[in-house]
């Protein structure tokens, strides 16, 4: 006698678990033999870098991009727009921790900031000791002064690359200016500092 509709599921049901049980206990290509699964490898630590909003006439650092190699752009922003329309330049020390940071050689990079007007500013970038990076920047002899205005607020860049085996811990100083020697200047012959535009530290970078 022909069994119950519920009998004839049950027994479907069944075979298709059973069907799907030897499916699973077989490696592909290898005629059903068993194996050992290989966990897959632990994740590749990576260099990191977090920031901050950059207040107005606040010059600060920001997360540039990532580059091949361990390697962070680093860019160095103004908030905008600026009080001051007559800003020549700038120029600043930046601390870094050379144990666990390497300032990558000719990275650094003018901004559009001072390149309005079509003037082509001048920038130097150099490690004075380990752990010092002193850059000076400025439009060049004779060039009005600028204001920072939004898409313009780019001052320069630069390349920093994690030392192999750093090990980070959660400190902002890691790189940060050294807040005795920054200033915003004038374009005036005498390069005057500019008392409403100050430096903040607000990066962090890490390794995870």
């Amino acid at each position: 006698m022909r069994p119950p509709v519920f009998e004839y599921h049950r027994r479907l049901l069944s075979a298709v678990l059973v069907a799907l049980l030897l499916g699973c206990g077989r490696k592909s290509g290898d005629g059903g033999g068993g194996g050992v699964v290989t966990p897959p490898p632990p994740p590749t630590p990576t260099f990191r870098c977090t920031d901050s909003l950059v207040m107005v006439n606040k010059v600060a650092l920001k997360c540039g991009a990532p580059l091949p190699g361990n390697v962070w752009q680093i860019d160095v922003v103004i908030g905008t727009p600026t009080t001051s329309t007559d800003i020549g330049g700038f120029a600043f020390d930046l601390l870094f921790d050379p144990t666990i940071l390497e300032y990558v050689p000719d990275s650094a990079r003018a901004g559009a900031m001072l390149y309005q007007d079509a003037d082509t500013p001048l920038l130097i970038a150099r490690i004075s000791d380990p752990g010092r990076l002193v850059v000076g920047i400025n439009r060049t002899s004779g060039a009005a002064g600028v204001q920072g205005i939004p898409g313009y607020d780019l001052i320069m860049s630069f390349s920093m690359k994690a030392v192999p085996g750093a090990e980070f811990d959660a400190d902002p100083r890691h790189l940060a200016f050294d807040m005795n020697r920054f200033q915003a200047l004038d374009s005036s012959a005498q390069a005057q500092p500019i008392p409403s535009i100050t430096f903040s530290d607000q990066l962090l970078l890490s390794v995870q």
